[in-house]
């Protein structure tokens, strides 16, 4: 039974996320249909005004006026003889104005009252109406006084006012222990209610998510109350309500919505559908949701079933446990929905988001469509921030709160006003008054006033009537409730009611349209891409005679003529065999490729026109409509131009390889890719999280050189990293007609002036790049200007580029530079894969510096060293040794290797390993402990753009958990990238440092380096001794014999060989 209720909510669950918007639709429909009940229910019999509401005395007639003698009536139809007058006090309230008897307005039949600021009218009850609308507006002193509308603004300081007298005078006729009991429950209801915005920031929402739960068991409220009532014809009072229902969410909460949200969240970056996840993440929640909801309603069930008698608890019990039932649903309909719509929303937003930020990085805007596609569903285990539910724009945010503040400002300024009151005569004298204004008493002021007829007179006295001068305040509300007047009229015209209803219904229709839209973005897009590189079938020709399968393609699609197989894209084992055909001659070739119908030939008739210069190299990707097949066609042409036959075989590998993604993007005139190894160090610890470093190198003994320096490292803790700047440079030259125009120039841009006015140009050509500040320099009439700026995760520097020519085009054209010369928009002033100074003092990219302490058993155990020689040869090496060369930036034994490694590995640009590898190693004993730090000042990395697209370096990123932008910081995978190539580098130097000063490195290549495979047992002779295994010596794989080795393949190893490897060693080591 269990599973099949598991079964059945799950699948109403995976239906809501399907259809999200009409579940919410519909929820928000029947919510709202709840609430008018309620409001006909509950609110007459509190905030109606009619009638009921004004106060009538009766006096005796033939007698004197006694005050003591007026008694209260309820029914004046009693006394159809009496004379009949009405009491209406008149206040006047200013803010700026003292108000009192001599400077209120003098009214035709009023009276001065208690209060200075009070008149009271007393006027027969028949003329009433007619003497109340002639003084909605009073002229006095030049003062024009107007009457509160029925719906004041400032009418929630006489509610707040006059609640707090009320709950005062609970208090006092309350019990102690009732009154803390309440508190308390209040205290946890809004803990809980606040505490689900904290839990729900932690998932990633800032607001909505955490308002839609609140939304969510607001509705149940409404749904129960309305079934309480029109169901179980059971009202529960007011009074009730507000004691019970803060019991109820200080116990239940929303800990259930929190965790589905926070799995939902971590489920979310998968390559299911959204329906799926959601569905999946209910379900697992299921069995919980449902163990705890059902224990609550029994238990409140048998409270109420137990306990017929205290009719108010039972009440409040049937109620509970209906709200706990609809809350239930509402999980499975209405949250669900809300979970899959935000989901659907911000994948189309993250994909829109990486489209255009490859573009900025100048990739094709079909290949930043692609990449931004197949990127969308990367799942981000690393992040701490929900990268679905979170939003980056905050101006966003605050227009969303303001909307919702808005719509509940303007309920609230209607809320106890027309919309509850009845339309009768009596209504619609009454002025403002409400539940929270006193009810109006009779006062002596006004009794002795009064005539008493001989038929006796009734006095009705009716709420007070507020005045307040004319101003602002008051004409901006006339305007609001005139508009919201004739909107509410206009709503009941039989014809604009119909057209709103269809609006209405096109607009619910139209969301779903384009959420389907969204939703089926990524199948559709790929279409139109495929349509647009209009792939055709590739043809391999082969030989008459068919191989073998397995090694078709590969041992015949050299043979230029006869036979040609037509190979499947979507299937490798559709084989389509043609009859043998002649190669066209070259003028029939030319002639088809006049015709546009170069595609028809087969790849060496192509190539033959390739080879006769009738068809670029560079454009057969745009004449072929087929990448691939163009650098297999290249692959022929260069063959023959070249003299390199080579390239008729697979030595160097171009199948299977997606260049689509390269081209437009990576590289031109493409002719296949180079495979290098990849090796993983670590794991290392960063910051407390492990990684596992990828790294492409052809240098044996360097990952394992690292992963050394990987396990000492991670024996002392790890590695912890700051990042102290992070902008990427560009560096313009301009000129100037004179020195003294270039230097007033430079002072303009050094001024905060000119800093101000730049930075606002620059950072209009960007959603990404944002100007920090602008450096600059002078040599004679040239200018150089250093732009330094943030890129968000790209590395940036097509972006820069773009914002440094325009900001220097705003310079001529707006701010008076008209004869500044543009000589280069890079002048060596950035400076870019060169190396230079400024970098080394100013940074460029991220500048990083990585930390970390070795406990000195860990230095001899797992390094082989001392930490006293480990701090001696790093001041002689890296610091006076660099110092003598004359070193900028290099301070440090082999940075640039792990560097190297890692930007091949991940994507990056490895010229930039020049500035990149900028870095200074110190050490130091601590206690006796090493303590060793490595400081890189120009980290140059990105996560999107350039390599990084293609999909083997995107891999390695998502290795690392920093593929693509960071969907809430932006800028924090590129930071991240940069803190774990620091860390790493600082494992190379720690490892390569102690291998010097054991002595170590020579054998350690020799090992890793220079031999194959484990050598196998030499021949024992009478005289051989064989050396045990030891810590991996180079020793234990050889044997020495008058002065000769024995080779891995048993053969001997002479003396000078011998000589050779360890002079190779002592060379890799120089370099």
């Amino acid at each position: 039974m269990l599973g099949f209720i598991i079964k059945a909510t799950s699948t109403v669950a995976n239906i809501s996320a399907h259809k999200p918007i009409h579940f919410i639709i519909i929820s928000a429909l029947l919510a709202s249909i709840a609430y008018l009940a309620i409001v006909d229910e509950y609110i007459p019999e509190t905030l109606n005004i009619s009638s009921t509401s004004n106060k009538s005395y009766y006096h005796p007639g033939n007698s004197i006026n006694d005050f003591n003698k007026w008694e209260p009536i309820d029914d004046i139809s009693k006394y159809p003889q009496a004379t009949k007058f009405t009491i209406a006090p008149l206040r006047f309230r200013s803010i700026h104005l003292e108000t009192n008897n001599d400077n209120i307005p003098i009214i035709e039949n009023s009276y001065p009252s208690l209060n200075s600021n009070e008149r009271i009218l007393i006027i027969p009850s028949e003329d009433i109406q007619t003497k109340l609308y002639e003084l909605d507006s009073i002229t006095f002193n030049g003062i024009t006084w107007k009457v509160r509308n029925n719906n004041p603004i400032t009418k929630y300081y006489e509610y707040l006012k006059n609640s707090l007298f009320t709950i005062n005078d609970l208090i006092k006729h309350a019990e102690n222990f009732d009154i803390i009991l309440i508190s308390v429950a209040y205290i946890s209801m809004w803990y809980t209610l606040i505490k689900v915005f904290i839990d729900m920031r932690k998932v990633g929402s800032k607001f909505w998510l955490a308002f839609s739960t609140i939304i969510s068991s607001t509705f149940a409220f409404l749904f129960a109350l309305v079934t309480t009532i029109k169901l179980f014809e059971n009202k529960v009072p007011l009074i009730s309500l507000s004691e019970g229902i803060p019991f109820l969410v200080a116990i239940i909460g929303f800990k259930h919505k929190v965790s589905i949200a926070s799995a939902v969240q971590r489920a979310s970056n998968s390559s299911l559908e959204v329906k799926n996840i959601v569905t999946s993440v209910i379900s697992s929640h299921s069995l919980s949701m449902l163990r705890d909801h059902i224990s609550v309603i029994g238990i409140l069930v048998l409270i109420a079933a137990y306990a017929p008698h205290l009719e108010g608890l039972k009440n409040f019990c049937i109620l509970g446990a209906l709200i706990l039932s609809f809350d239930l649903l509402l999980v499975y309909t209405f949250f669900s929905a809300i979970l899959a719509l935000k989901i659907e929303i911000n994948r189309a937003r993250r994909t829109e988001d990486l489209k255009d930020a490859l573009e900025e990085e100048g990739i094709s805007s079909l290949v930043a469509q692609k990449v931004a596609q197949q990127s969308s569903n990367i799942d981000h285990p690393n992040d701490q921030n929900n990268i679905i539910f979170s939003s980056n724009d905050s101006s966003i945010v605050s227009f969303k709160i303001a909307m919702i503040a808005t719509y509940f400002a303007i309920h609230a300024f209607w809320f106890g006003t027309s919309w509850f009151y009845t339309s009768t005569s009596t209504s619609s004298i009454q002025s403002g008054s409400n539940i929270f204004i006193n009810s109006p008493t009779l006062s002596k002021a006004a009794v002795k006033h009064i005539t008493i007829s001989s038929q006796g007179t009734i006095v009705t006295v009716l709420s007070p009537r507020i005045y307040l001068p004319f101003g602002t305040l008051i004409l901006i509300e006339e305007y609001i409730l005139l508009i919201l007047e004739k909107i509410s009229l206009a709503i009941q015209d039989s014809l604009i009611s119909k057209f709103l209803f269809f609006s209405f219904a096109i607009s619910i229709c139209t969301n779903a349209y384009f959420l389907n839209a969204s939703r089926y973005q990524v199948s559709a897009n790929n279409k139109l891409i495929a349509e647009e590189i209009s792939r055709p079938k590739k043809l391999i020709p082969v030989s008459p005679k068919l191989p073998q399968l397995p090694k078709l393609q590969q041992s015949l699609s050299d043979k230029s003529n006869s036979t040609s197989i037509e190979i499947n894209d979507n299937s490798s084992q559709e084989l389509i065999l043609n009859a043998p055909n002649k190669q066209l001659p070259l003028d029939e070739c030319i002639s088809r490729f006049k015709d546009g119908k170069v595609k028809t030939l087969n790849d060496n008739e192509i190539s033959s026109l390739v080879v006769a210069g009738k068809l670029p190299l560079y454009a057969l990707e745009k004449n072929l409509g087929d990448n691939t097949r163009a650098v297999a066609v290249r692959r022929k042409a260069i063959a023959k131009l070249g003299n390199a036959p080579v390239l008729d075989t697979e030595r160097l590998p171009y199948q299977h390889y997606d260049y689509d993604r390269v081209f437009g993007a990576c590289c031109e005139n493409v002719i296949g890719f180079m495979p290098i190894p990849v090796g993983i160090a670590g794991p290392l610890i960063i910051d407390g999280k492990p990684y596992h470093i990828p790294m492409a190198t052809t240098e044996g003994c360097l990952v394992a050189s690292a992963m050394r320096g990987c396990k000492a490292i991670n024996a002392g803790g790890g590695v912890e990293t700051v990042l102290t700047q992070d902008g990427m440079t560009r560096g313009p030259c301009v000129s100037f007609p004179s020195l003294s125009r270039a230097g007033a120039a430079k002072l303009w841009l050094d001024s905060e002036e000119g800093q101000k006015t730049i930075k606002k140009a620059f950072n209009s050509t960007s959603r990404f790049a944002r100007l920090q500040h602008i450096q600059t320099a002078l040599a004679g009439s040239l200018l150089f200007i250093r732009f330094r700026t943030t890129t968000g995760d790209a590395m940036g520097m097509n972006m820069i580029s773009k914002g440094v020519e325009y900001s220097l085009k705003y310079m001529v054209e707006e701010c008076g530079w008209e004869d500044m010369n543009v000589i280069s928009v890079s002048g060596n002033y950035c400076s870019d894969k060169k190396p230079a100074a400024i970098n080394w003092i100013e940074g460029r990219g991220k500048s990083v510096v990585a930390e970390a302490r070795i406990p000195a058993e860990v230095v001899q155990k797992v390094l082989k060293s001392d930490v006293d020689a480990l701090v001696e040869l790093n001041i002689s090496k890296n610091l006076v040794g660099s110092a003598m060369a004359g070193s900028v930036g290099g301070f440090n034994a082999h940075a640039a290797n792990l560097v190297t490694a890692v930007y091949l590995a991940c994507g990056q640009d490895p010229a930039q390993n020049v500035e990149s590898s900028n870095c200074i190693t110190l050490m130091k004993n601590v206690g006796g402990d090493l303590q060793i730090s490595v400081s890189m000042p120009s980290i140059e990395v990105g996560t999107i753009g350039g390599g990084t697209i293609l999909d083997p370096q995107g891999a390695m990123l998502e290795l690392l958990g920093v593929r693509g932008p960071h969907p809430t910081v932006p800028g924090s995978n590129a930071r991240q990238l940069a803190r774990i190539i620091a860390s790493i580098v600082l494992a190379g130097e720690l490892s390569l440092c102690s291998a010097l000063a054991a002595g170590h490195l020579v054998q350690s290549h020799m090992q890793h380096n220079r031999k194959g495979a484990a050598a196998p047992a030499a021949p024992t002779t009478p005289n051989a001794t064989t050396t045990p295994a030891s810590n991996g010596s180079i020793a234990n794989g050889t044997s020495k014999s008058n002065g000769s080795s024995i080779k891995p393949n048993g053969t001997t190893l002479s003396g000078a060989d011998l000589e050779r490897l360890k002079q190779g060693a002592i060379n890799c080591i120089k370099s």
